[in-house]
């Protein structure tokens, strides 16, 4: 039995190259129904095709890869928004007098352009810099009475870019005399 299945199967596989080595035929009758056929059809037309592998262009052996396409442009980062370079002191006046009890002087001061993130001002009052702050006003406290200098200055990481000309403001304070302590009295 067996013998007779690999005979089978060997007939078949001759037959079967057979007819792999064979012409086909493909038509369209008058209908446009598309029709294969290892037969010719009655009226035909023969034409020989050439039926060749493809070639591909030579590719150098060490590249296994398209090349890659080039890589996009990063995208524009939006533009560092304009930062303020110069500062002015608007009060109190050059020469003005001051009166204040506790010592206090309000400073309002401008600058061309808003504070950027890393900037900052301080005072500078008879040398001696204050601490620095993001406001357009500045206070000094328990200032001692007398004559003094101020300026403002604009400050970018902690570093001076801008600073405003000196003015010399005159701080008057009452003076509150103390009465001296009460005694004993002493005999006369």
């Amino acid at each position: 039995m067996q013998r007779s299945t690999i005979l089978s199967l060997l007939l078949f596989g001759a037959m079967t190259n057979v007819a792999a080595a064979g012409e086909y035929y493909r038509w369209v009758d008058e209908k446009g129904t598309l029709h294969f056929s290892d037969s010719p059809p009655e009226v035909s037309l023969e034409i020989e095709v050439d039926i060749s592998p493809l070639q591909l262009p030579s590719q150098p052996d060490n590249q296994l890869m398209p090349d890659s396409p080039d890589t996009p442009p990063s995208p524009l980062s939006p533009p560092e928004p304009a930062l303020a370079s110069t500062i002015k002191l608007l009060s109190p006046a050059d020469d003005a007098t001051l009166r204040n009890n506790q010592g206090d002087i309000t400073l309002k001061i401008a600058t061309d352009l808003p504070l950027g993130k890393d900037q900052s001002v301080r005072a500078v009052i008879d040398g001696k810099a204050q601490a620095a702050k993001k406001s357009s006003s500045l206070s000094l406290s328990n200032v001692d009475r007398g004559s003094h200098t101020i300026k403002v200055q604009l400050l970018q990481n902690g570093k001076v870019i801008a600073a405003s000309p000196s003015i010399t403001v005159f701080l008057h304070r009452a003076i509150q005399h103390k009465a001296p302590p009460a005694g004993k009295p002493t005999p006369l």
